[in-house]
């Protein structure tokens, strides 16, 4: 099929649900706009064929579904309902209007200060309540942090997620995850904790300042190798209003070792509004 080929869902039924457009694609599957039997509009998400095969990746699939549908919070996407087509699991989650966080830093290269520690105390919100179900979601990055038409942030896919307090479903020793924002102890494939969501989370707010992740100019696997071995450039070196420890704050979650990144999502948003002379983060800001 050529690249301008329409995709052959667009326009019939998944289960209950009337395939619009397609709005991405992605190395696990596809997400298409969808209407339910109400018209309204949800992102329906199906596997690619081959990984639906996969047992490993259908249970992960399966368990992104069951981790969405226990966590309930304001910064956390909802998964409305799951089912099967020809085969190919799905999900249906609530559709949120405004594109992702990635969409926004192509469009606008970099976020003021003030905006990027507001989206990223509500995603600390949101990570802070999957780990309260003993959740680490492993894949912390722009293009999974979604923004509705009042900019507000959700944290969604769930895929690499890592229940803590059930069977473990990757192999010892695979790494899994995006290599411009994995951990260290990911990279090896080691045991995550919140603290590899902690320094994800560094990377991401990283990128809003500077319009680049860390080791941007690094090319595949040695990106990972810079992860493992160097700390980034001050992401606010060139920022004329940042105040004078806004950057190393910043840069407090990318430590090396786990032990010496703030302990959770919420402290280290916290330490970054306290340098930046915010005060605390509202609870839902």
């Amino acid at each position: 099929m050529s690249g301008d080929a329409p995709d052959p869902l667009v326009g019939s039924t998944v289960g209950p649900y009337r395939i619009v457009d397609l709005l991405g694609l992605g190395g696990m599957g596809r997400v298409y706009r969808a209407l339910d039997g109400d018209d309204q509009l949800v992102a329906l998400k199906l596997v690619r064929g081959d990984l639906a095969q996969d047992g490993v990746f259908r249970k992960r699939f399966e368990r992104e579904a069951r981790i969405a549908q226990q966590v309930v919070h304001p910064h956390v996407v909802p998964v409305l309902a799951t089912g099967e087509h020809d085969g190919v699991p799905y999900l249906a989650q609530r559709f949120i209007d405004g594109g992702s966080l990635e969409d926004r830093l192509r469009d606008e290269g970099r976020l003021a200060i003030a905006e990027t520690l507001r989206i990223g105390a509500q995603v600390a919100s949101g990570l802070a309540a999957l780990g309260a179900e003993g959740m680490i979601h492993r894949d912390v990055k722009p293009a999974n942090v979604l923004l509705d038409e009042q900019g507000t942030a959700y944290i969604t896919d769930f895929g690499l997620a890592k229940d803590t307090r059930s069977t473990i479903l990757t192999r010892p020793g695979q790494a899994l995850g995006s290599p411009h924002y994995m951990a260290p102890e990911q990279i090896r494939g080691e045991d995550v904790t919140a603290a590899t969501d902690v320094y994800s989370l560094g990377c991401v707010l990283y990128e809003c300042l500077r319009g680049a992740p860390p080791f941007s100019e690094q090319r595949g696997m040695r990106v990972m190798f810079a992860q493992l071995t160097d700390m980034p450039t001050d992401p606010c070196a060139d920022l004329a209003d940042a105040p004078a420890g806004l950057g190393a704050a910043v840069l407090g979650a990318l430590a090396k070792t786990p032990a010496q990144r703030p302990a959770s999502a919420p402290e280290y948003v916290r330490s970054l509004y306290d340098a930046a002379g915010l005060g605390p983060p509202a609870s839902d800001v």
